[in-house]
């Protein structure tokens, strides 16, 4: 289970009249009613990025369930109101599909907003909170939320050729289904299914995939599957790390690209940046950044600053599989 810390930030309540939601436009419309779903409208925003904080600049709402939105907290670069099309970084935070929040990735959002990406962590929906069945309902969630960028990436500045999903634990499932499962029963009735939920890239952390045989990613494995870079810690109780490694080399032997590295004395949600000073964090976000370079995601060079006095890994204090 992930730990949890403190979290500061801005909020801002706005009057609004019953049944409406505000979407990413700053206007405001009607709500799905409870037997349906919606996706919100949406337009460009102007808003000058934080300046690096782990802040998110604004919130977009990727669609609506039994009249609750789902949103995605939104990171946006520098240059973003004058350019047109942004590579796309999309997180999904873990908690074994019952809890969780997507303030846990700000740290990695703010690193992929400094790298000149559109980098949002999504909220879906949860076991006991929205009484829903998981981690299905969970899946459904995340191939809306990329349906939802490439419908509007017009308006929201998107490259749909260049869009990586993340996730951790519970989130690296739903990561690599996004990626790895076609099966219409993991679509949501509305979605529009000509617009393609697969990412381009895909990175996890400590991903859980203990889960019904339909939903688990490792029993769709085939060839022409995104790249995948995978970090584990060796000290991590819930996942063994000969079964990611079979995972790495059944990709691998399909043809696939992949790239598996675990952290010495690494346990589960070991590379989650919440801790400022977690010296994995900057170590699988060194890593990552090369591989979306390698991939042709990225151009450019690391703007990734470790601080003061935390150590930074060496080749000993990690194995490494490509």
């Amino acid at each position: 289970p992930d730990s949890i810390c403190p979290i500061y930030s801005l909020i801002i309540f706005i009057p609004m009249m019953p049944n409406t939601a505000l979407f990413p436009n700053g206007k405001s419309g009607p709500l799905a009613d409870s037997s349906s779903y919606q996706q919100a409208p949406c337009a460009a925003l102007a808003i000058k990025p934080a300046a690096g904080a782990n802040i998110p600049d604004t919130t977009w709402t990727y669609k609506s369930v039994n009249e609750k939105d789902l949103q995605m907290s939104v990171f946006l670069p520098g240059g973003y109101e004058q350019g047109t099309r942004f590579p796309t970084f999309v997180v999904f935070h873990g908690g074994s599909w019952t809890g969780g929040e997507a303030s846990w990735h700000y740290a990695d959002c703010a690193y992929w907003r400094s790298r000149g990406m559109v980098a949002v962590s999504v909220d879906y929906r949860l076991k006991e909170r929205d009484k829903v069945e998981v981690p299905l309902a969970c899946v459904k969630d995340a191939k809306s939320a990329i349906r939802f960028l490439r419908t509007n990436a017009t308006a929201l500045k998107i490259d749909t050729d260049k869009i990586v999903v993340a996730g951790a634990s519970a989130g690296g499932q739903l990561a690599a289904a996004t990626a790895m499962i076609d099966a219409p029963t993991t679509n949501d009735d509305q979605d529009d299914l000509a617009i393609s939920s697969r990412p381009n890239a895909v990175i996890l952390c400590n991903p859980y995939f203990r889960c019904r045989k339909d939903l688990s990613p490792p029993n769709f494995i085939t060839k022409e599957l995104p790249p995948m870079i995978t970090f584990l810690g060796d000290q991590d109780r819930a996942i063994k790390v000969d079964d990611l490694l079979a995972f790495h080399e059944a990709l691998r032997k399909e043809g696939n690209a992949s790239e598996y590295y675990v952290g010495k004395g690494g346990k589960h949600g070991f590379c989650n940046g919440r801790d400022p000073r977690n010296r994995f964090f900057y170590w699988s976000v060194l890593l990552e950044d090369r591989f979306l370079v390698k991939h042709g995601i990225l151009k450019g060079e690391l703007t990734l600053k470790v601080p003061n006095g935390v150590a930074t890994l060496s080749e000993k204090d990690y194995d490494a599989y490509k």
